[in-house]
């Protein structure tokens, strides 16, 4: 019995594919199949100069996107649509339907001038810190043109020596400065930034250890102290405020008043 049947688009494509391949019989003898094989339009010449036609592709047989069916809406709820919108439009005389054309409005951003949490402090400053002994905190001011480093020292040591009554073999420095590299002008106007710089300074300068003294040496620190949180751990120190050790050092009698309001401070 000779069974025919005539080749989809897609099985024709197959079959083209498999003798491709180099598969040219894959269905059994007795299943003679007779049927048009699709191949690919050929964008040259042939050798034989006959042009190559492409055969008409059924759209039918290939596949499509499935397009969702319309949403059906009553009449009703149309007339009922257009009558609200109606409604809405003569109730409200300040809506303006324009011609399709956009608005454009400039909407200008509020500039709110943030409040500053801290007041009184300097704009820019230039502090030293040192840590003596484990017991004695010493800032002192230091000027923009001060270049004395080892007689700063010195002095710094030789006070600690007085106070404390004993030599001094472990001591640290370091130096705080603000705005320093800082160029964000927002950042460099904002004292509550310079207080924090000024608090992390203290806590890298004190390295977890707890001084039983501090000496405030010029009016900068001071401030800077004063402005600390009431229960910072520092504020419950004895301290003692004196002139800056530069002054100190360019001036020898500010180191007996010192000395004096010192021992009144530390008793």
């Amino acid at each position: 019995m000779n069974l025919s049947r005539e080749l989809s688009h897609h099985q024709a494509f197959q079959t083209h594919s498999l003798n491709e391949l180099g598969v040219v019989s894959w269905m059994h003898g007795t299943s003679p199949v007779h049927g048009e094989v699709f191949r690919s339009t050929q964008p040259w010449l042939r050798a034989d100069g006959v042009q190559t036609i492409a055969p008409a592709v059924d759209d039918g047989a290939s596949f499509r996107a499935v397009e969702p069916p319309a949403l059906a809406v009553a009449p009703q709820q149309k007339d009922a649509s257009v009558a609200d919108l109606r409604r809405q439009l003569g109730a409200a005389p300040e809506v303006i339907v324009e011609d399709l054309q956009p608005i454009e409005e400039t909407i200008a951003v509020p500039t709110v001038a943030l409040p500053e949490t801290v007041q009184g402090l300097p704009t820019s400053v230039q502090l030293n810190g040192y840590l003596l002994a484990g017991r004695l905190l010493l800032l002192t001011d230091l000027p923009r043109s001060f270049n004395e480093p080892e007689a700063l020292d010195k002095l710094a040591i030789s006070l600690a020596k007085a106070l404390l009554k004993q030599d001094i073999s472990d001591w640290s420095s370091g130096q705080f400065v603000w705005p320093g590299k800082l160029k964000n002008r927002y950042l460099i106007g904002r004292k509550d930034w310079a207080l924090g710089g000024f608090e992390q300074f203290l806590s890298n300068q004190l390295a977890g250890q707890t001084p039983q003294w501090i000496i405030l040496a010029g009016e900068q620190c001071s401030q800077f102290f004063e402005t600390l949180p009431d229960d910072h751990a520092l504020k419950l120190m004895p301290n003692a405020k004196v002139d800056s050790l530069p002054q100190m050092l360019r001036i020898p009698e500010l180191r007996k008043e010192a000395w004096k309001i010192m021992q009144s401070s530390f008793r």
